[in-house]
């Protein structure tokens, strides 16, 4: 302590012995410092590769809560009276459907727990009827044969405790299966709770079909939180995925075909993957409709744009 601090306080104290004044009210001292202030957040618009990221299925990424469905105005007018999601089987249509042939032909080998899986699926009362759907609705808009599928959109969302399984009949093991938290589920689970299954994740890499593909198939309306037809959701959704496209487009000017990389782009998510990547993992079908040109995506914005969701809105 310097001595001229020691003398004011000798001072001090021989003051208050004295009786001098009591204590003196403590005085705010002015802030010399202005409070730091709220610095306002700066939206980052997505990139289109962002954009293409988020709407990515891979083998190891392929729980999803929200599908999208192309059915015709016919079947959009069914649905209005009946109020029922899934009518079509196995045997209803004028074919059997790739996903249902699989089933049948797993379901007549020797027992296992993946036979009785398949067994399970062709079998069980509230698994028989399906509908067939994708994450997003401009990668079915075009279908993967020579006609769309039609102009409506039907929108499912399952319930949180719902199950989805992996199907590849050409697998090692053709069935995985998780919950909404990605995590797995035994098969001896699903065998035991099978009415959680809410869908099967469909995938045909294989050389033994004419074009790849990927598909959901719901299978289970007790696992369906709620499904709705013409509403601002849906259009919403469309009118995203068309300014994503047109983007995408302007990006792309004159450039040539570029063909899809799959499957390699399907069974995980690439570490640094190119734009082709990119829209690849988001594609359900590996058709030269696809392909990620300007002229191609030009087609496909067409196609969202005959999107007909005009009637009055019904959620259910």
């Amino acid at each position: 302590m310097s001595a001229r601090a020691a003398v004011g306080l000798a001072s001090l104290a021989a003051w208050a012995l004295a009786g001098g004044p009591g204590p003196v009210a403590a005085q705010p001292i002015a802030a010399t410092v202005a409070a730091p202030q709220p610095v306002a957040a700066i939206a980052i618009a997505p990139t289109v590769e962002d954009r293409l990221d988020a709407l990515a299925v891979t083998d190891d990424d392929f729980y999803r809560s929200v599908l999208y469905t192309w059915t015709t105005q016919d079947s959009i007018a069914d649905l209005r009276a009946s109020r029922v999601l899934l009518v079509a089987t196995a045997t209803s249509g004028r074919f059997t459907s790739p996903f249902n042939r699989a089933l049948a032909q797993l379901d007549r080998r020797r027992r296992g727990p993946v036979q009785a899986v398949a067994h399970a699926l062709v079998t069980e009362p509230t698994l028989l009827h399906r509908r067939y759907a994708w994450p997003a609705p401009f990668a079915t808009v075009m279908g993967l044969g020579s006609r769309s599928y039609g102009t409506a959109v039907i929108r499912i969302e399952l319930r949180p405790e719902a199950w989805i399984g992996r199907f590849d009949p050409t697998a090692r093991q053709p069935f995985r299966f998780v919950d909404a938290a990605h995590q797995a589920v035994a098969l001896v689970d699903v065998l035991a709770q099978p009415d959680r299954i809410a869908a099967i994740y469909h995938v045909r890499a294989d050389a033994a079909v004419a074009a790849r593909f990927r598909e959901y198939v719901v299978c289970n309306a007790g696992m369906v939180a709620r499904w709705s037809i013409a509403t601002p959701d849906i259009r919403a959704e469309i009118d995203s995925e068309r300014a994503l496209l047109v983007e995408l487009g302007a990006r792309l000017g004159t450039v040539g075909r570029r063909a899809p990389s799959v499957p390699r782009s399907w069974a995980h998510r690439l570490a640094t993957p190119s734009l082709v990547e990119r829209w690849t993992a988001a594609l359900a079908f590996d058709n030269s409709r696809y392909d990620l040109t300007a002229v191609r995506l030009d087609a496909i914005v067409d196609a969202l744009d005959a999107y007909d969701g005009t009637d009055d809105p019904l959620t259910q």
